[in-house]
């Protein structure tokens, strides 16, 4: 690839015409996205009660203390809708955080709310379910998060509590907006709900990486004031992680929940990147170690991608690379595979199968290898092709855009597709 940030790609048949491999794919591609870790059971908290105050109402009618607990137990209760002040997560099984890169949404925790009176009978029960749904950016390294507690299942003596919230967070992390609404909210009635946002920012350094846990407090009270010690406390269980790099422009900054990978493949077809795509193709199915490939092993993001280049097509490769006559490559240029912007890549290009795409009259590829005196024995570990810049140049900035879509950082793996592989590509031999 020519630019900053390589390109690749993945997919489609083997040179050889194997055309069960669609299937395959299909296979893997499922395997691979099932590994994903997409959801984590809320954890159970034990009971913790505090003594009501002397000569409150409560008191007077007979409750010597108040009680919550978390609960794993998760019904299946119909989701809450879209509030006016912000949004609650409905797309995950109540009881459950569910996690993808860019977010995280935790729906319906269970609180329950006891009153027991001075033989530990109970008094009146209610339950609290919290939910709350967080959207990274990839561009900044601030984000918020909605959050909204609802009452339900009043019981007894127990018609209504007051409910506060606040959030924290660790490392670098600062919760710039920490109380999803002032003071405490007063939810009657089943069904009700309290609901707002809280915001953070990261404070990470250019070319550091940070990792932040958000943490979350619930003051509960059924009559009173807010208690100074949260009644119930709880964790994201993933951490948010917020890079920021130097960029040409100056630096650029995100966050992601990087214990997720990113679902969608780097997706280059030949239709649109021509001799670049077609080099990624075949490489996946014809070098040994089919690095992006599902039945092989995903590439992973380097950030030195420019220097790793220049082992494979610049000056420090021990046989540099060099373009052939417009006549037989227009505007020729060197790409590599793997890229020299991945952990596989930056090889000496004198190890490289080096080849030389060909356009046929039937608009599909076929390759040649580049030199009679350097045949192509499909046991090395790279390939150098010769790619019109255009193309090369083109490829390179998807790549690019890519991993800014997705904010990936060193080592970060990712799978490469070229979809369109099977009806462009041809056996040379």
């Amino acid at each position: 690839m020519a630019f900053f940030v390589p390109a690749s790609a993945f997919a489609g048949t083997h040179a050889s015409g194997e055309l069960a491999a669609p299937r395959v794919y299909e296979q893997y591609k499922s395997e691979v996205a099932s590994a994903v870790p997409k959801m984590s059971e809320v954890a159970p908290a034990a009971e913790t009660c505090v003594p009501i105050a002397a000569g409150s109402l409560d008191r007077r009618d007979g409750a010597v203390e108040a009680c919550t607990a978390v609960t794993s137990v998760a019904r299946e209760r119909k989701a809450a809708v879209t509030q006016e002040d912000g949004e609650v997560c409905t797309v995950s099984k109540p009881g459950y955080w569910k996690f993808n890169r860019l977010s995280t949404c935790l729906r319906e925790m269970a609180v329950n709310f006891t009153l027991r009176g001075e033989k530990q009978e109970v008094l009146g029960t209610a339950t609290l379910y919290v939910s709350s749904s967080a959207t990274y950016s990839t561009r900044t390294r601030a984000w918020k998060e909605e959050i909204s507690v609802e009452f339900a299942e009043p019981k007894g003596q127990v018609q209504s509590l007051n409910v506060a919230a606040d959030v924290s967070c660790t490392s670098l992390c600062t919760a710039t907006e920490n109380s999803p609404w002032i003071g405490a909210k007063k939810l009657v009635d089943n069904g009700v709900l309290a609901t707002g946002s809280v915001a953070y920012s990261s404070k990470v350094e250019v070319g550091k990486v940070d990792f932040s846990t958000t943490k979350y407090h619930l003051y509960i009270t059924h009559t009173g004031s807010i208690p100074t010690i949260p009644s119930v406390n709880w964790d994201n269980p993933h951490q948010v992680r917020c890079d920021s790099r130097k960029t040409d422009l100056g630096s650029s900054e995100g966050c992601v929940d990087g214990a997720v990978r990113q679902e969608a493949d780097l997706e280059m077809p030949i239709s649109k990147y021509g001799a670049a795509a077609f080099t990624y193709g075949w490489a996946q199915w014809n070098l040994k170690d089919k690095w992006g490939r599902y039945s092989g092993s995903p590439l992973k993001y380097a950030a030195d991608g420019d220097e790793r280049r220049k082992r494979t097509c610049g000056k420090q490769s021990s046989e540099p690379f060099e373009p052939f006559d417009p006549s037989i490559v227009k505007n020729d240029s060197c790409d590599e595979f793997p890229f020299a912007g991945t952990q596989q890549g930056g090889n000496d290009g004198a190890l490289c199968a080096e080849i030389r795409p060909h356009l046929r009259i039937d608009d599909k590829y076929e390759m040649y290898e580049a030199y009679d005196d350097k045949p192509v024995t499909r046991n090395e570990p790279c390939v150098r092709s010769h790619v019109p810049n255009e193309e090369n140049g083109n490829a390179g900035l998807e790549y690019g855009r890519y991993v800014q879509k997705w904010r990936l950082i060193d080592g970060d793996p990712f799978y490469l597709t070229v979809p369109d592989y099977f009806d462009r590509a041809v056996d040379a031999d």
